[in-house]
């Protein structure tokens, strides 16, 4: 069987900047090398309780900021964008056991450090089945598809309660503990490391895990610029409802998800030059 880890920046001890995650940014090598060792631990740890393959996925900005060769040779990377499955990129591979989310952070307008929904620049709010959703919550979604439970989570204090939510047992491991939006307590990354590898271990060998399913798939978005709205509306599958807010109501989480994914792209585009 296999394991897979999805693995984001924001939530990674250490990192309280959006210009640590910034590859043009002085400080973007390190928070880097932050990632990539907490993945590797992740990783480590589903080895320690015996099992033979993990994937990696990288799952911040473009995507390529986890470094390959820092990671134990048995890894699998996901690495580059676009990935069709985005943060889950593997999920549709055969045999995946659980899903474990590494460096994760909350929801947009929560009181986490780097608090945002998917899109800081784009997404304002993002319910799904009528709730308020983070990352965690949208990604162990369309894990649901799959039948893929969820079965650990590394991140700062408000995702675990954001998580907690959905899954009150999840087993984790707190990296900070947010005292405002670009600060953080930060707990010693060694500390972190070891807490993440040995948690990861321990719920495998005791077969934690959780499908967590929406109480119904559509998605209710709103932006942050109703101008960003503009081009989405060539999209056949979405409804627009407001100046800035859509509705995007397929039938299946997995294509709702990945309509998602296509107005944020589409957002990024310059109406006007």
């Amino acid at each position: 069987m296999t394991y897979l880890f999805s693995v984001d920046i924001e939530g990674i001890s250490g990192v309280v900047s959006a210009k640590q995650g910034a590859m043009d940014s002085k400080e973007y090598d390190r928070a880097r090398d932050l990632m990539t060792k907490e993945a590797n631990e992740a990783a480590l740890g589903a080895f320690d309780a015996g099992e033979e393959k993990v994937y990696v996925t990288d799952g911040h900005g473009k995507m390529r900021n986890i470094v390959l060769e820092d990671l134990d040779e048995r890894v699998e990377l996901f690495s580059g964008r676009p990935k069709l499955l985005s943060q889950m990129e593997g999920l549709n591979e055969k045999e995946i056991e659980a899903v474990g989310y590494i460096g994760y952070h909350s929801s947009a307008h929560s009181r986490g450090t780097l608090s945002h929904t998917y899109s800081g620049a784009v997404v304002d709010d993002l319910k799904i089945g009528g709730k308020k959703v983070s990352e965690f919550a949208m990604n162990s979604y369309l894990a649901s598809k799959y039948d893929v439970p969820i079965f650990f989570l590394a991140g700062d204090t408000e995702i675990i309660r954001e998580a907690k939510e959905l899954y009150p047992d999840i087993p984790h491991v707190v990296t900070k503990t947010p005292t405002g939006r670009y600060s953080a307590k930060c707990r010693h990354p060694k500390v972190v490391r070891k807490e993440i590898r040995e948690t990861v271990t321990e719920a495998i060998k005791k077969k934690k895990g959780k499908v967590i399913k929406p109480e119904s798939s559509t998605f209710h978005v709103r932006f942050k610029d109703a101008g960003k709205l503009d081009n989405c509306e060539l999209l056949p599958s979405i409804e627009r409802t407001g100046s800035k807010e859509f509705i995007i109501d397929t039938g299946d989480i997995e294509t709702n998800y990945k309509v998602f994914r296509a107005c944020t792209m589409l957002a990024t585009i310059v109406s006007q030059s």
